[in-house]
């Protein structure tokens, strides 16, 4: 089976400070890669340069290359990576705590309607589909397979339930083919922490890649079908 994802000689220095030198990593379509090493080891700076978080450019920018499905790709922002299929859920939460669930998933998605005022004032007075607009945050909840109500509002969600809720929101998009989950057990009951790993498994046999990044290395084990161990970069 070809790569999906291919970064070759990955180099990384913030100011004269190497991070990464050198790394190599290739992904499968389907495949649940593991990523592990002591913190300060680079997982964290490797994810970001894939996804182009703005941190990377303001520092230098890396070298090496990234080839999503054997194309060339340099991404200046994680517009380009979502835009790619790339979704990565961090390890702080980026929920909005006034939203409900259903509002965080379709964040910056949301499914727009028509009304009467567009015809005076343009598209920019059409109304959010609140009801299209759930319907899809509930496929992405069905895809993920966890029980997580809609219409909480994230402020009175548990702490897990907001982790299933970041994990969503990147399946929502249905050009999402690789996921980059950093350390996303870390916050979850051990119970939690079964039922996401089981949601993983459905997701890669489903054809989602997913990069799989944790400390707790009977999870790595349990889960990954490949480890790639970071080293001092």
């Amino acid at each position: 089976m070809k790569n999906l994802l291919e970064m070759k000689n990955i180099t990384k220095d913030f100011f004269g400070n190497v991070v990464l030198q050198n790394v190599n990593l290739n992904l499968k379509e389907g495949e649940i890669l593991g990523l592990v090493g002591e913190n300060g080891a680079g997982k964290t700076t490797l994810m970001k340069i894939l996804f182009g978080m703005p941190i990377i450019n303001q520092t230098g920018g890396y070298q090496g290359e990234i080839y999503i499905d054997g194309k060339l790709v340099k991404f200046n922002s994680p517009f380009d990576a979502i835009s790619n299929g790339i979704g990565m859920v961090h390890q702080e939460f980026s929920l909005l705590p006034g939203f409900t669930a259903a509002e965080n998933i379709c964040l910056n998605k949301e499914p727009l309607k028509y009304n009467f005022l567009v015809e005076i004032f343009g598209e920019r007075l059409k109304n959010i589909d609140f009801e299209e607009l759930r319907k899809r945050a509930v496929r992405a909840i069905e895809l993920l397979g966890v029980n997580i109500d809609p219409d909480m509002w994230i402020s009175e969600m548990p702490v897990g339930h907001k982790q299933f809720t970041e994990i969503a929101r990147e399946l929502e998009r249905e050009s999402t083919k690789i996921l980059v989950l950093d350390e996303p057990t870390a916050v979850l009951t051990e119970k939690e922490a079964e039922i996401l790993l089981t949601s993983l498994r459905n997701l890669a046999r489903k054809g989602i890649s997913i990069i799989f990044i944790s400390h707790r290395l009977q999870e790595v084990m349990d889960i990954s079908d490949r480890i790639v161990v970071l080293r001092d970069g």
